[in-house]
């Protein structure tokens, strides 16, 4: 959904931050909610959703993303007495596994230098902006959930 919204609201570079950080958000509050397994659900299906609404990411590369993703998960998960230190920790690794990931994948591909540096420059420190951004936005969501659970 968000990368349908995000599409059609014509911001240019600026889309990037918006959706990425909205999509971070789901995975992190689908995570706190449902725990692990919902967040891999929606760390699964977020790049494919992309992918369908238009993004310019090749499908063999939605894997990576997904693992990605995971990653953001599962730390998140894994540290959940410490939330902020979870997202930052899962965000610092969701990063450095995009940024890998995505130098790898345009160098097996053979890509074009213009594709690919389009490529890399989506999947570098966008990524660590977007998923700490994302994970503001999660932790201010789960908190209004939380307080409205309670009454």
């Amino acid at each position: 959904m968000f990368q349908t919204i995000g599409r059609a609201i014509p911001l240019g570079q600026f889309n990037q931050f918006i959706t990425g950080s909205l999509v971070n958000a789901c995975l992190l509050i689908a995570a706190a909610i449902t725990g692990l397994w919902g967040g891999a659900a929606v760390a699964l299906l977020a790049p494919f959703g992309a992918i369908l609404t238009g993004a310019a990411m090749p499908l063999p590369f939605a894997p990576i993303v997904t693992i990605g993703n995971f990653i953001l998960v599962l730390l998140f998960v894994l540290i959940k007495k410490n939330h902020i230190l979870g997202i930052g920790a899962g965000a610092v690794l969701k990063f450095a596994f995009l940024f890998a990931g995505v130098n790898l994948f345009v160098n097996w591909m053979g890509m074009p230098a213009q594709k690919a540096a389009a490529m890399i420059a989506a999947f570098s420190w966008p990524q660590l902006v977007t998923a700490a951004i994302g994970g503001v936005i999660a932790l201010l969501v789960i908190k209004a959930l939380g307080r409205a659970v309670e009454k």
